[in-house]
Protein backbone atom coordinates (compact mmCIF):
# COMPACT_ATOMS: atom_id res chain seq x y z
CA UNK A 1 0.00 0.00 0.00
CA UNK A 2 1.20 3.61 -1.03
CA UNK A 3 -0.35 6.60 0.68
CA UNK A 4 0.19 10.26 -0.53
CA UNK A 5 -1.36 13.13 1.09
CA UNK A 6 -1.12 16.81 0.03
CA UNK A 7 -3.70 19.82 0.76
CA UNK A 8 -6.33 17.35 2.76
CA UNK A 9 -6.38 14.72 -0.50
CA UNK A 10 -5.11 11.15 -0.19
CA UNK A 11 -4.59 9.07 -3.02
CA UNK A 12 -4.27 5.37 -1.97
CA UNK A 13 -2.70 3.03 -4.10
CA UNK A 14 -3.46 -0.78 -3.07
CA UNK A 15 -1.05 -3.42 -5.43
CA UNK A 16 -2.41 -7.06 -5.41
CA UNK A 17 -4.93 -6.44 -2.63
CA UNK A 18 -4.98 -8.53 0.44
CA UNK A 19 -8.44 -9.40 2.61
CA UNK A 20 -6.57 -7.33 5.15
CA UNK A 21 -6.53 -4.23 2.64
CA UNK A 22 -9.87 -5.02 1.66
CA UNK A 23 -10.49 -4.84 5.77
CA UNK A 24 -8.65 -1.64 5.82
CA UNK A 25 -10.34 -0.06 3.68
CA UNK A 26 -13.55 -1.47 5.24
CA UNK A 27 -12.61 0.21 8.46
CA UNK A 28 -11.50 3.51 7.48
CA UNK A 29 -14.69 4.51 4.60
CA UNK A 30 -18.26 4.15 4.21
CA UNK A 31 -17.71 1.91 1.25
CA UNK A 32 -20.94 -0.48 0.20
CA UNK A 33 -20.40 -4.30 1.20
CA UNK A 34 -21.07 -5.05 -2.72
CA UNK A 35 -18.16 -2.45 -3.42
CA UNK A 36 -16.03 -4.11 -1.06
CA UNK A 37 -16.85 -7.70 -2.80
CA UNK A 38 -16.00 -6.31 -6.36
CA UNK A 39 -12.28 -5.23 -5.54
CA UNK A 40 -11.39 -9.08 -4.66
CA UNK A 41 -12.05 -10.42 -6.95
CA UNK A 42 -11.89 -8.18 -10.07
CA UNK A 43 -14.81 -7.26 -11.46
CA UNK A 44 -15.84 -8.54 -15.24
CA UNK A 45 -17.05 -5.12 -16.56
CA UNK A 46 -16.43 -1.22 -16.50
CA UNK A 47 -18.33 1.07 -14.84
CA UNK A 48 -19.29 4.39 -12.63
CA UNK A 49 -21.46 3.84 -9.85
CA UNK A 50 -22.73 6.88 -7.81
CA UNK A 51 -23.11 6.45 -4.32
CA UNK A 52 -24.11 9.28 -1.57
CA UNK A 53 -20.66 9.73 -0.37
CA UNK A 54 -18.45 8.24 -2.76
CA UNK A 55 -17.86 7.22 -6.77
CA UNK A 56 -17.17 3.65 -7.90
CA UNK A 57 -14.87 3.27 -10.89
CA UNK A 58 -13.81 0.25 -12.93
CA UNK A 59 -11.82 0.92 -15.87
CA UNK A 60 -8.99 -1.21 -17.72
CA UNK A 61 -5.68 0.27 -18.83
CA UNK A 62 -4.38 -1.36 -21.86
CA UNK A 63 -0.75 -2.79 -21.51
CA UNK A 64 1.65 -4.53 -24.46
CA UNK A 65 2.76 -8.02 -23.17
CA UNK A 66 6.34 -8.44 -25.23
CA UNK A 67 6.22 -12.54 -24.54
CA UNK A 68 2.89 -12.57 -26.21
CA UNK A 69 3.11 -9.62 -28.00
CA UNK A 70 0.14 -8.58 -27.72
CA UNK A 71 -2.10 -5.76 -25.55
CA UNK A 72 -4.37 -7.49 -23.04
CA UNK A 73 -6.57 -5.19 -20.67
CA UNK A 74 -5.85 -4.74 -17.23
CA UNK A 75 -8.65 -3.65 -14.76
CA UNK A 76 -7.90 -0.43 -12.62
CA UNK A 77 -10.92 -0.14 -9.73
CA UNK A 78 -11.42 3.36 -8.55
CA UNK A 79 -12.43 4.63 -5.12
CA UNK A 80 -13.31 8.07 -4.97
CA UNK A 81 -14.48 10.21 -1.90
CA UNK A 82 -14.15 14.02 -0.96
CA UNK A 83 -11.00 13.32 0.04
CA UNK A 84 -9.61 10.58 -1.05
CA UNK A 85 -9.02 8.37 -4.10
CA UNK A 86 -7.77 4.54 -3.65
CA UNK A 87 -6.55 2.77 -6.69
CA UNK A 88 -6.39 -0.97 -6.57
CA UNK A 89 -5.13 -3.38 -8.94
CA UNK A 90 -3.89 -6.77 -9.66
CA UNK A 91 -1.22 -6.38 -11.64
CA UNK A 92 1.81 -3.67 -11.18
CA UNK A 93 0.23 -0.88 -13.86
CA UNK A 94 3.29 1.59 -14.83
CA UNK A 95 1.39 5.15 -15.33
CA UNK A 96 0.17 4.62 -11.75
CA UNK A 97 4.15 3.95 -10.90
CA UNK A 98 4.93 6.99 -12.85
CA UNK A 99 2.17 9.09 -11.85
CA UNK A 100 3.68 8.15 -7.99
CA UNK A 101 7.58 9.45 -9.11
CA UNK A 102 5.51 12.55 -10.63
CA UNK A 103 3.53 13.59 -7.49
CA UNK A 104 7.22 13.08 -5.49
CA UNK A 105 8.29 16.40 -6.52
CA UNK A 106 6.75 19.05 -4.48
CA UNK A 107 5.56 21.83 -7.79
CA UNK A 108 3.71 18.91 -9.42
CA UNK A 109 2.23 17.65 -6.17
CA UNK A 110 0.79 20.53 -5.13
CA UNK A 111 -0.79 20.97 -8.52
CA UNK A 112 -2.32 17.63 -8.50
CA UNK A 113 -2.91 17.91 -5.02
CA UNK A 114 -4.47 21.43 -5.20
CA UNK A 115 -8.26 21.46 -5.76
CA UNK A 116 -10.53 19.07 -4.95
CA UNK A 117 -10.51 14.88 -5.43
CA UNK A 118 -11.73 15.40 -9.16
CA UNK A 119 -8.98 17.10 -10.29
CA UNK A 120 -6.95 14.56 -8.51
CA UNK A 121 -8.38 11.89 -10.70
CA UNK A 122 -8.37 14.26 -13.54
CA UNK A 123 -4.03 13.85 -13.37
CA UNK A 124 -4.33 9.96 -12.46
CA UNK A 125 -6.49 9.36 -15.83
CA UNK A 126 -4.82 11.70 -18.05
CA UNK A 127 -1.44 9.07 -16.82
CA UNK A 128 -2.96 6.46 -18.04
CA UNK A 129 -4.23 7.70 -21.16
CA UNK A 130 -1.08 9.46 -22.14
CA UNK A 131 0.40 5.55 -21.23
CA UNK A 132 -2.09 3.94 -23.82
CA UNK A 133 -0.80 6.58 -26.70
CA UNK A 134 2.45 5.52 -25.54
CA UNK A 135 1.63 1.78 -26.03
CA UNK A 136 1.11 2.63 -29.64
CA UNK A 137 4.37 3.65 -30.36
CA UNK A 138 5.84 0.38 -30.68
CA UNK A 139 2.42 -0.84 -32.86
CA UNK A 140 4.17 1.92 -34.88
CA UNK A 141 7.46 1.17 -35.42
CA UNK A 142 6.35 -2.39 -36.10
CA UNK A 143 4.10 -1.05 -38.93
CA UNK A 144 7.39 0.77 -40.32
CA UNK A 145 9.41 -2.77 -40.26
CA UNK A 146 6.60 -4.42 -41.93
CA UNK A 147 7.11 -1.33 -44.83
CA UNK A 148 10.28 -1.93 -45.40
CA UNK A 149 10.43 -6.21 -45.00
CA UNK A 150 7.00 -6.17 -47.85
CA UNK A 151 9.47 -4.10 -50.45
CA UNK A 152 12.69 -6.13 -49.43
CA UNK A 153 11.12 -9.35 -51.29
CA UNK A 154 10.25 -11.15 -48.22
CA UNK A 155 6.56 -11.07 -48.43
CA UNK A 156 5.94 -14.10 -47.08
CA UNK A 157 7.26 -13.50 -44.01
CA UNK A 158 5.63 -10.62 -43.39
CA UNK A 159 2.07 -12.72 -43.25
CA UNK A 160 2.72 -13.72 -39.66
CA UNK A 161 3.98 -10.38 -38.91
CA UNK A 162 0.75 -8.51 -40.35
CA UNK A 163 -1.29 -10.60 -38.43
CA UNK A 164 0.61 -10.44 -35.31
CA UNK A 165 0.22 -6.67 -35.33
CA UNK A 166 -3.37 -6.42 -36.41
CA UNK A 167 -4.32 -8.48 -33.43
CA UNK A 168 -2.39 -6.15 -31.73
CA UNK A 169 -4.12 -3.30 -32.73
CA UNK A 170 -7.60 -5.04 -32.62
CA UNK A 171 -6.61 -6.07 -28.75
CA UNK A 172 -5.83 -2.34 -28.17
CA UNK A 173 -9.06 -1.18 -29.48
CA UNK A 174 -11.17 -3.79 -27.29
CA UNK A 175 -9.31 -2.30 -24.19
CA UNK A 176 -9.27 1.22 -24.58
CA UNK A 177 -12.92 1.06 -26.14
CA UNK A 178 -14.97 1.11 -22.62
CA UNK A 179 -12.82 4.10 -21.44
CA UNK A 180 -15.07 6.19 -23.94
CA UNK A 181 -17.90 5.00 -21.69
CA UNK A 182 -16.61 5.73 -18.25
CA UNK A 183 -15.41 9.41 -19.25
CA UNK A 184 -18.87 10.13 -20.41
CA UNK A 185 -20.69 8.70 -17.18
CA UNK A 186 -18.09 10.28 -15.06
CA UNK A 187 -18.61 13.45 -16.55
CA UNK A 188 -22.27 13.41 -16.06
CA UNK A 189 -22.06 11.98 -12.48
CA UNK A 190 -19.18 14.69 -11.47
CA UNK A 191 -22.18 17.27 -11.56
CA UNK A 192 -23.86 16.21 -8.57
CA UNK A 193 -20.49 14.94 -7.07
CA UNK A 194 -18.59 18.14 -6.91
CA UNK A 195 -21.08 20.62 -6.92
CA UNK A 196 -18.63 23.02 -5.82
CA UNK A 197 -15.90 23.14 -8.52
CA UNK A 198 -17.55 24.68 -11.90
CA UNK A 199 -14.31 24.20 -13.85
CA UNK A 200 -14.26 20.19 -13.24
CA UNK A 201 -16.19 19.60 -16.70
CA UNK A 202 -13.36 21.63 -18.70
CA UNK A 203 -10.77 18.74 -17.11
CA UNK A 204 -13.32 15.76 -18.31
CA UNK A 205 -13.63 17.52 -20.93
CA UNK A 206 -10.15 17.53 -21.89
CA UNK A 207 -10.24 13.48 -20.82
CA UNK A 208 -12.35 12.76 -23.74
CA UNK A 209 -10.35 14.69 -26.28
CA UNK A 210 -7.45 12.98 -24.86
CA UNK A 211 -9.26 9.65 -25.63
CA UNK A 212 -10.53 10.42 -28.99
CA UNK A 213 -7.16 11.14 -30.17
CA UNK A 214 -5.55 7.59 -28.98
CA UNK A 215 -8.53 5.56 -30.50
CA UNK A 216 -8.16 7.90 -34.21
CA UNK A 217 -4.40 7.38 -33.88
CA UNK A 218 -5.43 3.41 -33.52
CA UNK A 219 -8.03 3.48 -36.54
CA UNK A 220 -5.40 5.37 -38.47
CA UNK A 221 -2.71 2.30 -37.79
CA UNK A 222 -5.34 -0.30 -38.30
CA UNK A 223 -6.29 1.49 -42.19
CA UNK A 224 -2.29 1.25 -42.32
CA UNK A 225 -1.68 -2.42 -41.57
CA UNK A 226 -5.16 -3.29 -43.80
CA UNK A 227 -3.34 -1.47 -46.41
CA UNK A 228 0.02 -3.31 -46.52
CA UNK A 229 -1.59 -6.49 -46.04
CA UNK A 230 -3.16 -5.59 -49.29
CA UNK A 231 -0.12 -4.95 -50.80
CA UNK A 232 1.64 -7.72 -49.75
CA UNK A 233 -0.80 -10.07 -50.77
CA UNK A 234 -1.15 -8.42 -54.29
CA UNK A 235 3.22 -8.08 -54.41
CA UNK A 236 2.91 -12.25 -52.96
CA UNK A 237 0.28 -12.94 -56.08
CA UNK A 238 2.38 -11.35 -58.93
CA UNK A 239 5.15 -13.33 -57.34
CA UNK A 240 3.21 -16.42 -57.28
CA UNK A 241 0.90 -15.93 -60.23
CA UNK A 242 4.72 -15.24 -62.47
CA UNK A 243 6.13 -18.63 -61.14
CA UNK A 244 3.40 -20.52 -61.89
CA UNK A 245 3.07 -18.73 -66.00
CA UNK A 246 7.12 -19.98 -65.57
CA UNK A 247 5.93 -23.56 -65.20
CA UNK A 248 3.32 -23.20 -67.40
CA UNK A 249 5.45 -22.17 -70.19
CA UNK A 250 8.09 -24.95 -69.93
CA UNK A 251 5.71 -27.53 -69.47
CA UNK A 252 4.62 -26.20 -73.23
CA UNK A 253 7.70 -26.50 -74.30
CA UNK A 254 8.72 -29.57 -72.75
CA UNK A 255 5.61 -31.44 -74.39
CA UNK A 256 6.19 -31.54 -78.28
CA UNK A 257 9.85 -31.46 -77.84
CA UNK A 258 9.33 -34.73 -76.31
CA UNK A 259 6.74 -36.08 -77.91
CA UNK A 260 9.08 -35.64 -81.36
CA UNK A 261 11.72 -37.16 -79.85
CA UNK A 262 9.85 -40.03 -78.41
CA UNK A 263 8.22 -40.43 -81.92
CA UNK A 264 11.95 -40.26 -84.14
CA UNK A 265 13.06 -43.14 -81.36
CA UNK A 266 9.97 -45.59 -82.36
CA UNK A 267 12.11 -49.00 -83.81
CA UNK A 268 9.82 -49.02 -86.82
CA UNK A 269 10.69 -49.19 -90.45
CA UNK A 270 8.46 -46.13 -91.79
CA UNK A 271 10.70 -44.46 -88.83
CA UNK A 272 12.50 -41.56 -91.86
CA UNK A 273 15.79 -41.23 -89.80
CA UNK A 274 16.17 -44.65 -89.15
CA UNK A 275 19.43 -46.20 -89.74
CA UNK A 276 20.39 -42.80 -90.74
CA UNK A 277 24.34 -41.59 -90.07
CA UNK A 278 23.92 -38.90 -87.12
CA UNK A 279 20.46 -40.05 -86.11
CA UNK A 280 21.14 -39.27 -82.40
CA UNK A 281 22.18 -35.56 -83.75
CA UNK A 282 19.45 -35.10 -86.60
CA UNK A 283 16.63 -35.70 -82.58
CA UNK A 284 18.83 -33.06 -80.99
CA UNK A 285 18.24 -30.62 -84.21
CA UNK A 286 14.73 -31.56 -84.07
CA UNK A 287 14.57 -30.96 -80.62
CA UNK A 288 16.24 -27.57 -80.64
CA UNK A 289 13.95 -26.16 -83.72
CA UNK A 290 10.91 -27.25 -81.54
CA UNK A 291 12.15 -25.21 -78.87
CA UNK A 292 13.42 -22.56 -80.86
CA UNK A 293 10.00 -22.30 -82.42
CA UNK A 294 7.74 -22.62 -79.26
CA UNK A 295 9.94 -19.45 -77.96
CA UNK A 296 9.63 -17.70 -80.90
CA UNK A 297 5.62 -18.20 -80.88
CA UNK A 298 5.95 -17.13 -77.67
CA UNK A 299 7.98 -13.94 -77.63
CA UNK A 300 5.51 -13.40 -80.54
CA UNK A 301 2.29 -13.29 -78.53
CA UNK A 302 4.19 -11.51 -75.76
CA UNK A 303 3.77 -13.99 -73.27
CA UNK A 304 7.54 -14.14 -72.44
Amino acid sequence: MKQITENNLTWVDIEKPTQEDIEWIKNNFNFHKLTLEELIPASSREKVEQFPDYLFLVMYVPVFNKKNRTTKPTELDVLITQSHIITVHDEPIEPLGSFLKKCQAIGIREDCFGKTSGHLLYYLIEDVLSFAARQLVHIAKNIERIEDGIFKNIERDMIKEISFIKRDILDFRIAIKPMHRILISLGEKSKNFWLESGDLAVYLNDLTSDYERAWSEADNYMETINALEATNTNLLNDKTNAIVKTFTILSFITFPTMLIITLLQVDMVTNPIRNLPYDFWIIVGFAMLTVLGMWLYFKTRKWL
